[in-house]
């Protein structure tokens, strides 16, 4: 079963980003829970009736919006939340979903070799002509190569994160492993926008671990990451490569890519709203003729490149206030003990919809689970050898209940 998910994972886009393989997933976990009469399509459900609702407002006050659209919106929204709701509510063990984990880098692995050895147009995107830096990237099944960097960091994250809870070198040999194999892959996708956002997330991660309980190993090997990223940094400015000419555009306001999706991507979507009454232009309708003939003369192509703003401009003022609902909602079932792993993932995420992606992406969703899940990291007081319960390494199932029972009445 691991390895299924993980093999999905991989190549969910493999057909094309409009027909995800999650969102058929969806649909299997959907037709499942209605045989089972577990009632969480009837929650999602439920969730989703709300923003039905404010849909019908929309067509009441808009009487060019396109119905399709409406409705595949709508019902993306639907799947991406039946996913949410079975991620949050699923029982698994951290064994098995390390193994998921495991199995994902492994076929990254598998596709990098592939790709290394043949330089395929089915891995690689050969002469990229948006990104100006970089001509040659690694793009695997991936729509665009900035996908397969985003999708890869949350693999990086995850095994970041179990990295910082192995003390044992042994163990840890793979978790460091497939993060220098998964690193080699997002380096040689280009996507800049999932490398800093990924720096931002394990950075955040790094700082609760360090809270966490602060002891002379810790600053040594802070010490040491220092050291090694001061050197890093010096070869980096020095060599003066792709990357580096990129990170100094964005820093001095001259990337093009960077000015649309935060610049331009702002002042339409103000406009949008401006315009709408905060209604918007209608759920999936950004990308029809009428909205991109309107807003092309200030700078509109295509999409708005930021997952906040394009549903934003889509949904007006319903769309913020159930972002901020949602989002606060996701923060506030963060318990201490999860801190490390979630607040990289959320702050992940977050950043990673404002340089870009779209909200209906099912990842994004599957990531909002493991947020909200409290099952696959829960924490007990006590184990068998007297410490502290960590809350990554040991599998509750596995405890011996006679054992246990002992040690309480001691």
């Amino acid at each position: 079963m691991e390895m299924i998910f993980a093999m999905i994972y991989v190549l969910h886009q493999g057909i094309s980003a409009n027909l995800d393989l999650f969102y058929f997933l969806s649909i299997v976990l959907i037709v499942r829970d209605v045989i089972q009469r577990r009632e969480l399509t009837l929650k999602a459900a439920g969730y989703v009736y709300f923003v039905v609702l404010y849909a019908l407002l929309q067509i009441i006050v808009n009487d060019q919006i396109d119905l399709g659209r409406l409705a595949i919106n709508l019902a993306k929204l639907f799947l991406n939340v039946m996913l949410f709701l079975q991620i949050r509510d699923m029982k698994m063990g951290m064994t098995s979903f390390k193994k998921i984990v495991y199995a994902g880098s492994a076929v990254n692995l598998l596709l990098l070799g592939i790709g290394v050895a043949h330089k395929t147009k089915l891995l690689w995107r050969l002469d990229d002509d948006v990104n100006l830096y970089q001509k040659v990237r690694l793009a695997l099944f991936y729509a665009e190569p900035s996908e397969a960097s985003f999708h890869v960091c949350i693999l990086l994250l995850l095994l970041g994160a179990f990295a910082m809870r192995e003390k044992r070198l042994k163990r840890n040999l793979p978790n460091l492993f497939f993060m220098l194999t998964n690193g080699i892959i997002v380096v040689m996708s280009a996507g800049m926008g999932g490398m800093m956002c990924l720096t931002l997330a394990l950075l955040a991660m790094y700082v609760f671990y360090l809270c966490e309980r602060l002891s002379i190993p810790k600053l040594l090997l802070t010490l040491l990451l220092s050291g090694l990223g001061t050197i890093a940094a010096v070869w980096f400015v020095a060599s003066s490569n792709g990357f580096y000419q990129r990170l100094n555009d964005i820093l001095n306001g001259t990337d093009g890519s960077v000015m649309y999706r935060l610049d331009i991507s702002f002042r339409i979507m103000k406009q949008i709203l401006i315009h709408s009454d905060f209604i918007g232009t209608g759920l999936g309708n950004l990308n029809t003729a009428a909205v991109q003939n309107a807003y092309y003369s200030q700078g509109l192509i295509g999409v708005i490149a930021n997952s906040f703003m394009y549903v934003t401009a889509e949904g007006g003022a319903g769309a913020i206030v159930l972002l901020l609902a949602f989002h606060a909602m996701l923060f506030l079932r963060i318990q201490k003990h999860e801190r490390v792993l979630k607040a990289g993932l959320l702050v992940f995420i977050l950043a990673y919809q404002i340089a870009g992606g779209y909200f209906t992406n099912p990842v994004n969703w599957i990531v909002y689970g493991l947020i909200a899940n409290h099952s696959l990291m829960r924490k007990q007081a006590s184990y068998p050898s007297g410490g502290r319960l960590p809350a990554f390494s040991h599998d509750l199932s596995k405890i011996d209940p006679n054992v246990y029972s002992k040690r309480k009445t001691v």
